[in-house]
């Protein structure tokens, strides 16, 4: 399937995020929904090229800049709204003649943006949930393409600038050498580009794009080298900016997720983040000897304080690392032994459970969403607590 990355530019919402995780909280799920998606639709998918899951999956999750309100969306080409305070679905709609994936809220209440999975013109639609209409398509990828302004990246190495008012482009970066992710940081002044081909990130300024990027440089990570001769090439995933724009989270196919220095002059990895198990492994943990793409993308990524990264993974694991800074330190610095295994693991690996493929924290409230087989809205407990909270 081709590469698929879309980010909209944000400020963040305003106020103090709340933490959603502390070395003495945990979370546990309050609430599963097993209708999330529906288990007897046709399920076509090329993420998994051996011993494929019978059944559709929930193929990406998102919160607006409230935390109000959460998307879905699925292998059975339908994308739900829920009410992420009360942990209840409000409305279901469908893009059958499209596909979908990627569903991501715009700075509008009650409308999205998501990438197509049918057909040849790899368009982004932008949906208004209100009467359930396509509002406007943006065109321009030639590979599937994964505040008003949003970015998107695609197979076909291209990274594109798009203003919701327009549904042409307003800016297009070419020739990036091979499939690309992008993300806007949280000021909306600068995009990361990151090319798995190639092993280079690139820090482009939205107000110069024609001019290049300001910073590039290859990831050096030295344990891959222990590996195999020559080291094999993480797939980048997924790209993305802590709240506090200290660092630039790194997702991978693999076994190893990177948060990285997001202004050093060289790309500098601050912790190379294991003890998941990545999608390059179908469910059965089968892998093929070239790192693959696999079904990852959505499984990783930063809670609100910018302290926690947390992931899913191939085996239906949810773990999580503490990412503060030592005391007396303003953020993390590198380490001689920077790999950081879970600080806690939420869940388990479950065989029968099927994969966790996208895990989202609530960016304003202490919710964690986790979808695959099904979805399910987890609350911070204490060992002391027995019920979820009044309202859930």
């Amino acid at each position: 399937m081709n590469n698929q990355s879309i980010a909209s530019s944000s400020r963040g919402p305003p106020g103090r995020n709340l933490t959603v995780l502390t070395k003495e909280n945990s979370f546990r799920p309050a609430k599963v929904f097993r209708d999330a998606v529906d288990a007897n639709a046709p399920r076509v998918s090329e993420y998994y090229p051996h011993s494929a899951p019978s059944r559709p999956q929930l193929s990406s999750i998102a919160f607006d800049d409230s935390g109000d309100s959460c998307v879905t969306s699925g292998e059975d080409e339908a994308f739900i709204i829920w009410d992420a305070r009360k942990g209840t679905k409000r409305k279901v709609f469908y893009s059958k003649k499209y596909g979908i994936s990627h569903a991501r809220f715009t700075h509008r209440a009650g409308n999205i943006i998501h990438a197509s999975t049918k057909g040849d013109d790899h368009a982004i639609r932008y949906h208004s949930t209100h009467d359930n209409r396509y509002l406007s398509y943006f065109r321009g990828h030639s590979g599937r393409p994964i505040d008003e302004a949003f970015v998107s990246a695609g197979d076909d190495g291209t990274v594109r600038l798009w203003d919701l008012r327009t549904e042409t482009g307003t800016g297009l970066i070419n020739d990036l050498g091979g499939s690309v992710i992008a993300a806007y940081d949280n000021t909306g002044e600068v995009i990361a580009v990151a090319c798995a081909d190639t092993q280079i990130i690139m820090l482009f300024s939205t107000s110069a794009i024609d001019s290049g990027p300001f910073f590039h440089g290859r990831l050096d990570d030295p344990i891959l080298a222990t590996i195999s001769q020559p080291p094999p090439k993480p797939v980048f995933t997924s790209i993305s900016f802590s709240n506090n724009g200290h660092y630039i989270l790194l997702g991978t196919s693999s076994d190893v997720h990177y948060v990285l220095d997001a202004y050093a002059e060289t790309v500098l990895i601050l912790r190379r983040l294991v003890g998941h198990r990545g999608f390059e492994y179908d469910r059965y943990g089968n892998k093929d000897v070239a790192p693959r793409r696999g079904a990852g993308g959505e499984e990783v990524g930063w809670t609100g304080d910018s302290k926690w990264v947390v992931s899913g993974s191939s085996d239906g694991s949810i773990v999580a690392w503490d990412l503060s800074p030592p005391p007396g330190q303003e953020k993390l610095l590198p380490t001689p032994d920077n790999t950081l295994r879970p600080t806690t693991t939420l869940r388990a690996a479950d065989a029968t459970g099927g994969p966790s493929r996208a895990v989202r924290a609530n960016p304003r409230y202490a919710v964690l969403a986790v979808g695959g087989d099904n979805l399910s809205f987890w609350l911070p407990f204490k060992e002391e607590d027995n019920k979820a909270p009044e309202g859930w």
